[in-house]
């Protein structure tokens, strides 16, 4: 009992002839955007090979990052800050040890104590960068 082929119908021609079509335009969009990656990477490697950043300016041009203040002055900078942080904390201790409770200031040691926590954060980052730990 062999079943006999039939024709296939239209809606069935229909449906498979939009499958193509679909099919192949995704392929192409495919194509489209890697034909476009290929052309950007295609550029940046010009600009490279030019020696040209991605912003248009010349690497010869950019200028390096450096510190704001000379490497020469930061030793100098660290004894003067952590200098003036230790006084200021000998100062908030003796406050502290000969003022009665209810002589204290509460906005004297606030003040006195981040100043000097100031000075000794400055002091302690100009120790490391003068002995090369750069932080």
């Amino acid at each position: 009992m062999a079943r006999a082929l039939s024709s296939p119908s239209p809606l069935h021609l229909e449906l498979s002839h939009l499958h193509l079509h679909l099919t192949s335009s995704f392929l192409i969009s495919i194509s489209r955007s890697y034909e476009l990656q290929a052309r950007s990477l295609h550029k940046a490697h010009q600009a490279y090979a030019l020696g040209h950043n991605f912003r248009g300016h010349t690497l010869e041009t950019a200028k390096p990052i450096g510190s704001p203040i000379p490497v020469a002055i930061y030793p100098t900078l660290s004894v003067f800050t952590l200098a003036i942080g230790l006084v200021i904390t000998a100062f908030f201790f003796i406050y502290e040890a000969t003022s009665s409770r209810k002589n204290r200031s509460l906005g004297m040691e606030l003040a006195s104590a981040t100043v000097a926590s100031v000075f000794l954060g400055f002091g302690s980052l100009f120790l490391l960068l003068a002995s090369g730990v750069y932080v």
